[in-house]
């Protein structure tokens, strides 16, 4: 009996971690026409910008995201907004702009794109940008902050 109530305790605890996880990707706010895609990705199919929310469980270390690595065809260089990276990715075929948030005292990646057959100009990416941190109120912090 005891057994059962410790597995039944255990069981609830961790839904509501799962639970807690899940609302701090669910509090971002997105521009009109953005479809919210789950696990923090979202697309908006009349200007070909993407949104990936990105935390150290599906990169580790974050700080990666914003190295050069000429193995995968991957570079990076400052951006026109301080704080923020310009990339192109060869082997996703992609180009987009990085930049380092805090959200619930966390920190994640936020990454805006465009594939390459899309002929999506950088500064349109950059306008998804600057909508997105304005209606979450973010700022992008320096990457050279992480460990």
């Amino acid at each position: 009996m005891k057994l059962t109530k410790i597995s039944l305790a255990i069981l609830i605890l961790i839904c509501a971690v799962g639970m807690v996880a899940a609302v701090e990707i669910s509090d971002i706010k997105v521009a009109e026409g953005f479809e919210n895609l789950g696990a923090g990705n979202y697309a908006n199919d009349a200007n070909n910008v993407n949104i990936d929310i990105i935390n150290e469980k599906e990169v580790k270390p974050l700080k990666s995201i914003f190295e050069n690595d000429s193995d995968v065809k991957y570079t990076t260089v400052p951006g026109k907004i301080n704080n923020t990276f310009n990339y192109t990715d060869g082997v996703n075929e992609q180009a987009g702009i990085d930049e380092l948030v805090k959200i619930n005292d966390k920190e994640y990646v936020i990454e805006f794109y465009a594939y390459n057959d899309d002929n999506v100009s950088i500064d349109k990416i950059y306008d998804a940008l600057e909508e997105f941190n304005k209606l979450n109120n973010l700022t992008p912090i320096d990457p050279s902050t992480l460990e």
